[in-house]
């Protein structure tokens, strides 16, 4: 069973100047993250702060398709933590993987106390990590998944373990150069989709415009057909729901 899980929580257009394909090319080094130089500058030019948090463990050039996809398409300020252990009362041992509801109520002790960073800018943390995730979706009581994210709310957490599989035709990795960079394009896609929920996005209605938030419907079809950028009416919710400098 394959798909992505949005959990909802109680409680002008700007085109993005590049694909996540295009984002999502290896790069040389460490990543950095561009600090501005003021609270006010950061203020004007970010939606949130996301919090990368690998769980285990989590492939440094994924991170670096992620971090860049999700500055680029969700005009976000983007921070890495180290990596932190599984929590063992997540652990699904009928199935032997991670439930991702526990995993998103792990993650959001780790934005507290404070909701928003001393920017003012909501603070956001995505999950990423290697082993399998699975939530319940009715009828089923263990439905795996590519990630889960609270809509709107403070945490989300993907896999990159089901993205990891072959294409059924070959010319599908080929168009990405290769299997390794359609998996990064897989996860920075699933990545951008999974913090969109958690500005409130909901999964898109327009199946043409191949928007990065298209539910999965139980397969990886629609990620590998993304176009790697929002749709104008996900674009029109995203300026209303989370305006750039909080």
């Amino acid at each position: 069973l394959l798909g992505c899980g949005s959990q909802t929580a109680t409680g002008p257009d700007r085109p993005a100047s590049a694909t996540i394909d295009d984002l999502a090319a290896p790069t040389s080094g460490d990543a950095t993250v561009d600090e501005p130089t003021t609270p006010e500058a950061a203020r004007s030019s970010a939606r949130a702060r996301v919090i990368l948090v690998p769980l285990r463990s989590f492939p440094e050039p994924l991170l670096d398709a992620v971090e860049t996809a999700l500055r680029d398409q969700l005009e976000v300020e983007v921070v890495r933590r180290d990596p932190v252990p599984l929590p063992r009362d997540a652990y699904y041992s009928p199935r032997k993987r991670y439930r991702a509801d526990a995993l998103l109520d792990y993650l959001d002790t780790l934005a507290e106390p404070q909701p928003t960073d001393p920017t003012g800018l909501p603070v956001k943390v995505l999950g990423l990590t290697e082993v399998d995730i699975s939530t319940t979706k009715e009828p089923h009581a263990d439905w795996g998944i590519f990630g889960l994210g609270r809509m709107p709310g403070t945490s989300a957490v993907m896999s990159s373990y089901r993205l990891r599989r072959k294409p059924k035709r070959a010319s599908l990795a080929e168009r990405h150069g290769g299997q390794r960079g359609l998996v990064r394009f897989r996860v920075a896609n699933t990545a951008v989709h999974e913090v969109g929920h958690t500005l409130g996005l909901p999964h898109c209605p327009e199946t043409e415009a191949r928007c990065f938030m298209l539910d999965a419907e139980g397969g990886i079809d629609n990620t590998d057909a993304s176009s790697g950028t929002l749709g104008p009416v996900c674009r029109a919710k995203l300026e209303l729901l989370a305006p750039r400098g909080g």
